[in-house]
């Protein structure tokens, strides 16, 4: 007879009807075990699934009374398992799940969400069925969003019900949902922080804070940083301090995560600003500006931080907006708050050119004219005051207090003038850059650019003093945020240091020089006049660089010396040598290269006297000194 074996096979083959009556007949059998029960009790299951979805009701009746005969072994919990799940399909909620999972793998969530909410009536408290309407709920709403108009009030009550179950968190399922609550309120047809007070912002999974990556390679903000900011901009709304006080936490810490992001900063200044926490507000909106201080909006924040303490400097903060943009469609507000800036300083004719123009490009896009310049209309100066035809050069005037404002707390650096250069971009466009030396607290200078549109002195020529109001950014990337002339000789804050050539290649025309340890360059051979040999002199000025996270140097100028290089580079020895080889070495262990040796022809024990040079043994990674020259003296 087949045994058990046979019957998992069958079972396999979809012959489930094969495999139960050969169950049967081993069950029977004399000498029958656990293994036959088992074998039976799995034909069993798989009857059960079959027939609840037929509905067999009769057939049904009889494979549970025969599966809950059989009791598994207590170290077989998988069968134990499913024949748990398998006897709850015999019952009344069961065949709901059953059909549940079936109108659900055809396609139709909103019939399997019905029959789930069925199935939790009838079991309430039941784990496993709330997963499963928390899934199912999922996918209806993930179908409606796809629809052309979808039901908003449906996803929304969706979100709502899954709310209301006792589902694993964190979770997948958790944080799906989560993304399209944020889809929703990206659309402004949610609150996000009343879900996530509800959703729980401490069940945020791992996964939830790693940006995410389109198929096109597009990197997209993480769905922690994108929640918290629309939760922000709820708080932003409310005006209350009981939002910002749950949401701080989460705010602060997607900051600590995101470094680079100013969209949260941004954020986090307009709910200080909101709620009248302004000097808290302004470090924030100090770095947004400096960020992007090509931007009104950035400028119009800055304003707005600044008003209830120094009017004069919104004020000015308000010309630096108007300065950035000349798109009407977006400088209606900002342009009201400058008007009511003028109006309190007695300027009304400025002010009422500032209306003129938001009412102007309003009526044209035939826009609804705002309340704020309908209010401004009504004043009793207004009609009799003839507009200033433009504040076109008032905006630049003010426009430097605005910057000073920004900038007071960055120290001018002395710098000069460096020379044009060009890049091609990733799209292969051609750019143009000028390049400026930074005095620095170790004599050696700091190399920056900038963009040549951005560069105030077009006909300024190189080594000309500057100073210059900027900082290094994340990356060590320098931003320059001002420039001025100033008094000075050209080329001042570039000193001019004395190195001594240690290695001259005539086949390429280049030498190579020594400053000190780790400041060296190479020159070509045609920038210095006659011949050039190791242990010449050379007076060089240089600038540092940063190059692939190294540093590195630029020679600026380079000419003969006569001064001598500084005694860590360059020295003159008496020694005895000891001979290895055709090499010698000194004493105070200076190398005396072959060619050298051959050249002085020493001898191993003769007294030498010479000069050497400072020298880096790639090999063996270390400092040493070498010998350019050796002869042989008498004994002191």
């Amino acid at each position: 007879m087949a045994g058990s074996k046979e019957v998992f096979a069958r079972r396999k083959q979809g012959k489930i009807d094969e495999a139960y009556e050969l169950a049967l007949e081993l069950v029977e059998a004399p000498g029958a075990g656990e293994w036959e029960q088992s074998a039976l009790a799995w034909c069993l299951i798989d009857l059960i699934k079959r027939e609840s979805a037929n509905r067999d009701d009769a057939r049904l009746e009889a494979c549970r009374a025969q599966l809950e005969a059989i009791l598994p072994s207590a170290d077989n919990e998988i069968l134990a398992t499913h024949r748990d799940k398998a006897l709850a399909l015999c019952r009344p909620e069961g065949r709901l799940l059953a059909e549940a999972k079936t109108v659900s793998q055809a396609g139709n969530a909103a019939q399997a969400v019905a029959l789930y909410r069925k199935a939790l009536a009838a079991r309430p408290g039941d784990a496993d069925i709330q997963t499963s309407l928390g899934w199912e709920l999922y996918r209806h709403n993930k179908q409606l969003l796809t629809q052309d108009a979808p039901n908003v009030g449906l996803v929304r009550r969706n979100l709502s019900d899954y709310l209301m179950l006792a589902v694993g968190k964190p979770s997948l399922l958790h944080s799906c949902m989560l993304k399209q609550a944020a889809q929703l309120a990206g659309q402004d047809s949610l609150k996000m922080l009343a879900f996530s007070r509800l959703w729980n912002l401490d069940n945020l999974s791992g996964d939830d804070f790693e940006p995410y990556q389109t198929d096109d390679g597009k990197i997209l903000p993480a769905l922690a940083e994108k929640v918290i900011r629309l939760a922000a901009k709820d708080v932003i709304a409310s005006c209350n301090q009981d939002d910002l006080d749950y949401l701080q936490p989460y705010l602060e810490d997607a900051i600590d995560r995101y470094p680079d992001s100013l969209w949260l900063r941004h954020t986090k200044a307009k709910a200080l600003l909101a709620l009248n926490r302004h000097g808290e507000a302004m470090q924030f909106v100090v770095l947004v500006t400096k960020a992007k201080p090509d931007e009104f909006w950035t400028w119009e924040l800055l304003g707005d931080v600044c008003a209830p303490s120094d009017p004069d400097a919104a004020l000015a903060c308000y010309c630096k907006g108007l300065t950035c943009s000349s798109d009407e469609t977006f400088l209606g507000k900002l342009r009201l708050k400058l008007a009511d800036a003028l109006i309190a300083g007695q300027d009304f004719a400025r002010a009422k050119c500032e209306v003129e123009r938001v009412i102007v490009h309003r009526r044209a896009s035939e826009h609804k004219i705002p309340e704020a310049a309908a209010r401004i209309t009504r004043q009793p100066w207004y009609a009799g005051t003839e507009p200033a035809a433009s504040n076109h050069d008032y905006y630049k005037a003010r426009a430097a207090h605005a910057e000073d404002v920004l900038l007071h707390d960055l120290p001018w650096t002395s710098a000069v003038i460096g020379e044009r250069f060009t890049v091609t971009t990733a799209e292969g466009k051609t750019r143009t850059r000028r390049r400026i030396y930074l005095a620095s607290g170790d004599g050696m200078p700091k190399e920056v650019f900038v963009r040549e549109s951005d560069f105030p002195f077009r006909d300024a020529g190189s080594g000309e003093p500057v100073q210059v109001k900027g900082e290094f950014r994340p990356g060590d990337r320098y931003h320059v945020y001002k420039i001025e002339r100033r008094a000075g000789a050209d080329w001042d804050v570039v000193p001019t240091r004395v190195g001594v050539i240690d290695h001259v290649n005539k086949d390429k025309q280049l030498a190579h020089f020594i400053v000190a340890r780790g400041i060296d360059g190479v020159i070509p051979l045609a920038t210095l006049p006659g011949p050039v040999c190791e242990g010449n002199m050379v007076a060089v000025r240089m600038a540092r660089f940063t190059s692939q996270k190294c540093d590195r140097y630029r020679v600026l100028s380079v000419e003969p010396s006569r001064e001598q290089a500084d005694a860590a580079v360059f020295r003159r020895f008496e020694s005895t040598v000891r001979t290895s080889g055709d090499m010698g070495f000194t004493t105070d262990d200076i190398f005396i290269p072959p060619a050298v040796m051959k050249k002085a022809g020493v001898e191993d024990g003769e007294f030498v006297s010479g000069v050497a040079l400072l020298n880096f043994d790639k090999k063996r990674m270390q400092w040493g000194w070498k010998a350019i020259s050796a002869s042989a003296s008498e004994w002191p």
